[in-house]
């Protein structure tokens, strides 16, 4: 019973979770100034500009974007290496009712050779919110990733070794799956009713070699996917699964549709790298590093649940994959409708 407690623990997180909370800023340095172009997700702020509804609209954000400039500049510092003169907000639009764009400038004493920034974005946003920086100065373009436990970034113009954006992009992928929680289900549904480690195999390769195509295409902005589409397709994958768990019934070999729900997942996996400004020269090594960083999630996952599942099956629990597939369908509902209609 404690295994089976834990199993249901585990299964029970995705249920109180949410995707990747994040927010964007693209900087140019040129001479005294620094030009950041923010991207803030108005579902994400912890005090929406209508309480109770996140949805605004234009007039509301006109009366409403001097406080969000205000909490902008209370939580996020530039140095160079003094604090700027001035701080200006440039500019603001409103997309789709949710999602606000603000240019802001700032200016400078000195000319810019080195930039610090630091975020506490993470207060004013919902745990587990990530900031995505690329800065560009001197004609090199570098980025970061900055949340509670890292808050600060220096830029230099000064290229930084390849062996670190590995590493970075390596636990970009590992922390994207692990707060991936859609991706997650996904593995969970396949995992649920798979009964030998041969089967398994099969199929998480032909997810793997899927979502690595359509990742590779879309970060090379080969093919595009609207982000609602994708998004929405990958709950239906996952309640596609759930139904095939659930009514025990099989279209096609299940790496067949796996491979096919694969090609939806590596798009919803670009939507991280897309808004990152990569610099063509290291796009390659970053889009490697971030794939391997999300097979590392996937191997992690696999090899923590399937014992478990395994084992949980062997002392009897006969109810485990209707119980499993059950809650994932559910979630599924949940987010296509989040994602199709509310987003």
């Amino acid at each position: 019973m404690c295994r089976a407690a834990l199993f249901l623990l585990l299964l029970a997180a995705p249920a109180f979770a949410h995707d990747i909370l994040r927010s964007d800023a693209k900087i140019q340095v040129q001479g005294h100034q620094a030009r950041a172009a923010f991207t803030l997700n108005l579902f994400e702020l912890t005090s929406p500009i209508v309480p109770g509804n996140p949805r605004a609209t234009p007039a509301q954000l006109d009366g409403s974007i001097q406080n969000i400039f205000a909490s902008l500049r209370q939580h996020y510092y530039l140095r160079a290496p003094t604090a700027p003169v001035t701080t200006t907000l440039a500019q603001y639009v409103l997309i789709d009712g949710n999602v606000v764009h603000m240019e802001v400038t700032y200016d400078f004493p000195d000319a810019i050779t080195a930039l610090e920034v630091e975020s506490h974005l993470d207060q004013i946003m919902p745990p587990g919110h990530r900031h995505f920086l690329a800065v560009s100065i001197n004609g090199t373009v570098q980025q970061a990733i900055l949340d509670s436990g890292t808050t600060t970034a220096r830029f230099t113009g000064i290229a930084i070794p390849k062996w670190r954006t590995a590493l970075r992009f390596i636990r970009l992928g590992i922390e994207h799956i692990f707060t991936g929680y859609d991706h997650l289900a996904f593995l969970l549904g396949l995992l649920v009713a798979t009964a030998s480690i041969r089967s398994l195999v099969t199929i998480v390769t032909s997810f793997t070699i899927a979502h690595s195509i359509t990742l590779a295409l879309a970060t090379f902005q080969l093919v595009a996917l609207p982000s609602r589409l994708t998004e929405s397709l990958i709950a239906v994958s996952i309640g596609y699964i759930a139904a095939e768990n659930l009514l025990d019934f099989r279209l096609m070999k299940r790496y067949y549709i796996t491979f096919f729900f694969g090609l939806i997942h590596g798009f919803g996996f670009s939507n991280v790298l897309r808004d990152m400004d990569l610099p063509r020269a290291s796009l390659a090594l970053s889009l490697f590093s971030f794939n391997l960083g999300v097979e590392i999630g996937q191997i992690t996952f696999v090899l923590l649940i399937f014992p478990l599942v395994q084992d949980l099956i062997k002392s009897g629990w006969t109810r485990l994959k209707p119980a499993v597939s059950g809650v994932i369908g559910a979630l599924a509902i949940w987010w296509f409708v989040q994602r199709a209609f509310l987003s």
